[in-house]
C-alpha cells in the first residue's frame, strides 16, 4: 500500500473523500515554493510532513493554517519551528499535507510521528513528542 494511501486511511479512519476532479480532498504534495509562494497548500487547519531531498525531517501541525505555516518556513522564521529552512536549501524542500478541524490536529499529528518513528524515520528537525 502506497504511503498516500496509508496516510489516508489514518486520517480518514479508511473512508477516502474525493473531490469533482478525481483528487484525494483536503490531501495534497508540493515544493515548499509552490505550497507558499504559488498557494498550492490550503489555508485550512491540518498536519503535515516537511522532506528535505527526499527525507522525512517533520511531522507537524498547523491549527492557524497550513499555508501559514509553510510561510513561516519559506520565510526562515524562527517562529515557523524549523530554523534549519534557509534561503539556502528552501527549494530543496517539499510538503505533503492533509486538512483536519484544528481541535483533531495535535491528536492526527503526536499519530503520525510516532508511526514515522515506528518505521524508522530519524527526523532530525521535529522535536521529541
Amino acid at each position: 500500500m502506497s504511503f498516500w494511501k496509508k496516510l489516508e486511511r489514518v486520517i480518514e479512519g479508511g473512508v477516502k473523500v474525493v473531490d469533482t476532479v478525481g483528487r484525494v480532498a483536503g490531501v495534497g504534495r508540493a515544493s515548499l515554493r509552490a505550497a507558499y509562494v504559488d498557494e498550492k497548500a490550503p489555508r485550512q487547519a491540518g498536519v503535515y510532513f516537511v522532506y528535505c531531498d527526499g527525507h522525512l525531517m517533520k511531522v507537524g501541525k498547523a491549527a492557524d493554517g497550513l499555508w501559514k505555516r509553510f510561510g513561516q518556513y519559506w520565510r526562515g522564521d524562527a517562529s515557523g519551528g524549523l530554523r534549519h529552512i534557509t534561503k539556502e536549501n528552501r527549494d530543496r524542500v517539499s510538503v505533503s499535507w492533509k486538512t483536519c478541524a484544528a481541535s483533531e490536529a495535535r491528536r492526527l499529528e503526536v499519530r503520525l510521528y510516532k508511526e514515522a518513528k515506528a518505521r524508522g524515520e530519524a527526523m532530525p528537525w521535529s522535536e521529541r513528542m
